[in-house]
């Protein structure tokens, strides 16, 4: 498998819907964290309450590392994961992601305010959604930072030039 590209950012940056373009365009397919968690243990919230936060980053990190062993079927096409946004609070999670190409989405509230609106699959948004972005966000995004080869701003862009973008760069760097 060639280098790995890990989407990572804050919740409803656009990782899934870039990452489902990119690997279209790499002619590869999307892991997407969330979702492969979900399948393997139900729904978001549910893990939440029965598992609470702690069960679900266990959950989370299984998922990431799965999301980079090789793929029998697919040798040589390098994973696209999009990692979920809490992704980067665990130590081991940030050197596996330090360890391939990944791409920090940038975006900012207003961005986001429309994706996220009254979304109640998102246990950790509670009663005031933006609020608790904002605040997520805040502390998370130096982390972002730390680990990316790229950063992108997607502020104003739609996901298929965000993509675009990202092939371009990878393939720059020699991947």
């Amino acid at each position: 498998m060639s280098t790995p590209i890990f989407l990572i950012g804050p919740m409803a940056s656009g990782k899934s819907a870039v990452g489902a373009i990119l690997a279209r365009l790499l002619g590869t397919t999307l892991i997407d964290t969330d979702a492969v968690v979900v399948a393997a243990n139900g729904p978001i919230p549910e893990i939440f309450a029965a598992h609470g936060e702690a069960g679900f980053r266990r959950f989370e990190a299984r998922a990431l590392a799965e999301a980079v062993r090789p793929d029998p079927d697919a040798p040589g096409a390098p994973a696209v994961v999009a990692t979920g946004g809490g992704s980067v609070l665990s130590a081991e999670n940030r050197a596996v992601i330090a360890g391939g190409f990944s791409v920090y989405l940038l975006t900012d509230a207003a961005t986001v305010a429309p994706r996220i609106g009254a979304d109640t699959t998102r246990p950790l948004l509670g009663a005031t959604p933006m609020e608790s972005w904002t605040r997520i966000f805040a502390q998370r995004s130096g982390l972002y930072e730390s680990i990316a080869t790229l950063c992108i701003d997607t502020r104003g862009r739609a996901a298929e030039e965000i993509a675009e973008s990202i092939l371009t760069a990878y393939r720059d760097a020699g991947h």
